[in-house]
């Protein structure tokens, strides 16, 4: 993981965040703005990030989440930016997903923020998980800067976690692999939220069957934890 980015904590954030190398060299600034608004139905905290400064706008206390969602996403194509939302438990709940339309970014804090995070992702949403600091593995990608890391934001190619980071982490159309430099415990997550399978040491694997909706993976060393992106898996496309 030689071209490893790394982007910081995003949530909450507001101002130029640096996205530096490995070794703590600054390759690039991406520009976030977060607001907490009181909407008229339930709180609500989002995080804009994208290449450029974002002007704030104002909330509207007699607007419900989901109208203030929708303002906030459109707002941020004219920016390029792209949308986190930060606390999806409780602006909108599992049972409200569909609502977060244009959303690419979830945070999960909290065991309801997680299950959002598969309810949008068994509703077929491209939604991706953000907790703690987030690395991005470049491989042998031209660009190492700001605008590289926005793009893998976008599209979900990096890692987040607390402490824990894979020496190597592999997807192919047919499956994924992992490596660590240490011992963990690999919960393979798959539509529903549940739990298909567990895998314990430094190294390990995932074929897919072609019934999973989305392959997902949570890695723990003691306390440290490591979590991947989702994998959409469409019927059929398991290989043996």
């Amino acid at each position: 993981m030689d071209a490893t980015l790394d982007c910081g904590p995003l949530l909450g954030h507001t101002g130029p965040m640096p996205v530096c190398g490995l070794a703590g060299d600054e390759q690039g600034v991406l520009h976030a703005w977060s607001c907490e608004w009181a909407c008229a139905d339930a709180p609500l905290a989002v995080t804009l990030v994208g290449a450029e400064p974002i002007v704030p706008i104002a909330g509207d206390a007699t607007e419900p989440v989901a109208s203030a969602l929708a303002r906030l996403t459109q707002y941020a194509r004219g920016y390029g930016a792209i949308v986190a939302l930060g606390n999806p438990g409780a602006a909108l709940g599992p049972e409200r997903m569909a609502l977060a339309q244009g959303v690419r970014l979830f945070a999960f804090t909290t065991a309801e923020d997680e299950a959002c995070w598969d309810a949008a992702l068994s509703a077929g949403l491209p939604v991706y998980g953000l907790r703690d600091q987030l690395r991005i593995d470049l491989g042998s990608a031209r660009r190492r800067d700001a605008g590289a890391a926005l793009l893998s934001l976008a599209y979900g190619l990096f890692t987040c976690g607390q402490g824990l980071v894979p020496a190597e982490l592999e997807e192919t159309r047919s499956g994924v692999r992992w490596r660590f430099d240490e011992p963990v415990t690999a919960s393979v997550i798959v539509r529903g939220g549940f739990e298909a399978n567990t895998v314990q040491g430094d190294t390990g694997s995932w074929t897919d069957r072609g019934t999973e909706g989305y392959v997902r993976l949570a890695f723990t060393a003691g306390q440290r934890r490591c979590w991947s992106q989702p994998r959409l898996v469409m019927a059929g496309s398991a290989h043996g």
